[in-house]
Parts: structure tokens; C-alpha cells; sequence
């Protein structure tokens, strides 16, 4: 069975120490207003976004993963420009259910 740790957004720390020693950490994110917020966090660290590299949503298997988003490029001003990433995860899409509708 797969298995991987997937850090959570109080977990930047972490997360940053995993990037910094050549890791892709994973990150579970509600939406694109946490994956923001997230960004700003890693800025404090000295981490910017690479933006003249596109977010890959090709990176993993996502019919294995269906939460997988996207894998996004980032630099660091003390790591002499080497890119470091992390593969970011959205919550599931929780879709109503219509079960009462039909009387079940």
C-alpha cells in the first residue's frame, strides 16, 4: 500500500528542513487561498515561489491520487539557487448527497 507523509500547514518548519535537504514534501491544502497563504509563510524562511517555472499537475498519477494538485517550483536565497518543490494536495470535492431526496 502507498504511504506518505503529507504535512500539514502548522508544519512549515518542517516542511522547509525536508526541502532543504533535496525532498519534495507533500502538503495538504484546503484551496488556493491557503496554498497562498502558505506561500507567504515559506517566504519568512527565505523561500519565494519560482515563478518562471509552471505548476506541474503532471508530476504524480492522479488517478492514484486523486487530491493531488499540482507541484510547484521554489528557491532560496541561501541555497544558491538549486530549485527545491513541493506537491501540493487538495482537500476532496465532498459532493451532496441526494439519498434523502429518493425517500432511502
Amino acid at each position: 500500500m502507498f504511504y506518505q507523509v503529507r504535512f500539514q500547514t502548522g508544519e512549515i518548519k518542517e516542511m522547509v528542513s525536508e526541502m532543504k535537504t533535496g525532498k519534495i514534501p507533500c502538503m495538504d491544502v484546503i484551496d488556493m487561498d491557503e496554498y497562498n497563504w502558505v506561500l507567504e509563510k515559506l517566504s519568512a524562511y527565505g523561500i519565494q515561489r519560482a515563478t518562471n517555472i509552471p505548476l506541474n499537475k503532471d508530476a504524480r498519477d492522479r488517478l492514484k491520487e486523486t487530491e493531488f494538485e499540482f507541484r510547484a517550483a521554489f528557491t532560496s536565497d541561501d541555497n544558491k539557487g538549486a530549485i527545491m518543490y513541493i506537491d501540493f494536495y487538495f482537500e476532496p470535492f465532498i459532493e451532496e448527497e441526494y439519498d434523502s431526496a429518493y425517500g432511502d
